[in-house]
């Protein structure tokens, strides 16, 4: 058994810059067992904790007690991000594990910087400037964690996150080292500013996260490493130069901007000249030439990373923040559903000749969830539902309504997944078509699988198309379509989209067999 008490005590004794007693907490870091990674930082948090709820510490020895367990922290951190994410595994600890030592990690880190620069405030000390500055950008980076991790669950930001970030930007530009290069921790090869820290969080705001997959959440604020610098917040307001405000005395994240936004606590911003950029780079990445700022990208993903290009070059720019909902919606219809997951599931929903909700098959019944419809559309709906314990809905999975009497299946893509305090999750479907058929898909020595048709998807823009699994997906792979007592060879074309478990393309049918 690891002796965390040990690394405890060594931790506390270099913090405390006395001679040591025993091994170091750096050596006995290095002998950290990977199992034992998650207690060891939740032996730091508490330990954290601990500190930050005692008001009777030096600001010499709290600044101190703080960076020396932030620079032990990272590395454990850094192998539980990557365990969460299923990079790298450790035996016998979950992805869910992990998360609740994580958030209170960068809590308790966040609280205790913020401590650090309360205490210098209220006795400032010329000597501990430096050491502001780094407890400043730190500090802001643990809050933009906090905001990150919200979006990549699909929860809304703690409005205390947005005030804490507005307040450390104005600690820095008042300070004047708010484009001050600084080295964020020891083992970074470049340096950061409060500035990019702080406008990188903004900008990710402003992808809306609640219609991107966790994946492309990550994608992007990689990508917002390097784009950052293209971006210029202003103190002076230009209604036509520029496209966003932020309120730095408000709880809020930035906002479209309005004429009426003026005042000494406004910043604004604009994204057109970065919005020109990313069109640039989506339409060299349609022709298979991708820039290297991009970095390493998911193999077979070329196609879904384009047009995440091209959604944010729109997104970002001055039309598409004048863009209005293509369809009207009605909350005349509010009412309860019954809704089912996943292809399987809502293949065993059809018949395959009427597309009639099958009874007594003698298959077994999928099971629903009970959600609450807001409101509709032509091509979609809105819906609520009471949030569980063990939640996984995410953007692009496929769901399925139970139709009432004398109505038609209809079945949809999640396009939006907001999780609120109040307990509910909101929901935005897209409608997989007017009539969807399930088909089955044959190829040589490998089992038939079902897959779903539609002739008039808006996700194909028209076009008629296949939703099939990511595991039977291949370009121009050539298959038998059966649809009721029809067969079809039949050839797929390219992806139109990459769902987290299916792929959306096209077909050309090569041949009738009956």
């Amino acid at each position: 058994m690891f002796d965390f008490k040990g690394l405890i005590d060594a931790l506390k004794r270099r913090a405390r810059d006395e001679a040591p007693g025993g091994p170091s907490a750096t050596r006995m870091m290095a002998d950290l067992p990977r199992n034992e990674a998650l207690q060891a930082l939740v032996e730091i948090v508490r330990e954290l904790a601990e500190l930050n709820r005692n008001p009777k510490v030096s600001l010499k020895e709290r600044i101190r007690t703080v960076l020396y367990f932030d620079d032990k922290a990272q590395p454990v951190t850094r192998l539980l991000t990557r365990v969460y994410r299923e990079i790298e595994h450790i035996e016998g600890v979950s992805p869910r594990q992990v998360l609740p030592g994580l958030l209170a990690c960068w809590q308790e880190m966040a609280a205790a910087y913020k401590l650090c620069l309360k205490q210098h405030a209220e006795a400032p000390s010329r000597q501990f400037i430096p050491q502001a500055e780094l407890a400043t950008l730190r500090a802001l980076y643990y809050y933009s964690l906090q905001a990150k991790w919200a979006y990549l669950r699909y929860f809304e930001v703690d409005p205390r996150v947005w005030r804490n970030m507005h307040r450390l930007y104005q600690v820095a530009e008042s300070g004047g080292f708010l484009d001050a290069p600084i080295q964020r921790f020891p083992d970074e090869p470049f340096d950061v500013t409060v500035r990019h820290s702080y406008l990188r969080t903004m900008l990710l705001w402003l992808t809306d996260p609640d219609r991107r997959r966790p994946e492309q959440i990550w994608l992007i604020d990689d990508w917002l490493i390097g784009w950052t610098d293209r971006i210029k917040i202003e103190k002076v307001i230009r209604p036509r130069d520029q496209l966003f405000a932020i309120n730095l005395d408000d709880t809020k994240p930035p906002i479209k901007l309005r004429r009426n936004m003026v005042g000494e606590r406004y910043r604004y911003f604009t994204t057109e000249g970065l919005s020109a950029h990313l069109a640039q780079l989506a339409k060299d990445a349609y022709q298979g030439q991708f820039a290297p700022e991009l970095g390493d990208l998911p193999p077979g993903q070329e196609i879904a990373v384009a047009q995440l290009l091209a959604d944010l070059a729109e997104l970002w720019s001055r039309e598409g923040q004048m863009r209005s909902r293509r369809h009207e919606r009605s909350g005349a219809s509010q009412r309860t559903v019954e809704v089912v997951h996943g292809l399987g599931s809502i293949s065993r929903l059809f018949d395959s000749h009427t597309i009639e909700l099958r009874e007594g098959s003698g298959q077994s019944t999928p099971e629903f969830e009970e959600w609450a419809v807001d409101d509709e559309s032509a091509v979609g709906w809105g819906a609520n539902y009471k949030a569980r314990f063990d939640d996984h809905l995410t953007v692009g999975e496929l769901i399925a309504m139970k139709p009432e009497p004398g109505h038609k299946l209809s079945v949809g893509i999640v396009r939006r997944v907001n999780k609120t305090r109040e307990n509910r999750v909101k929901v935005g479907v897209e409608k997989f078509g007017g009539q969807p058929v399930v088909v089955v898909l044959e190829a040589p020595d490998q089992p038939t699988v079902v897959a779903l048709y539609s002739a008039d998807a808006p996700q194909a823009q028209g076009q008629r198309c296949l939703l099939v699994s990511r595991d039977c997906y291949a370009p121009q792979r050539d298959l038998t379509l059966i649809a009721g007592h029809k067969r079809y060879r039949i050839r797929l074309g390219p992806p139109l989209e990459e769902l987290p478990e299916y792929t959306l393309c096209g077909f050309s049918v090569l041949e009738k067999q009956g």
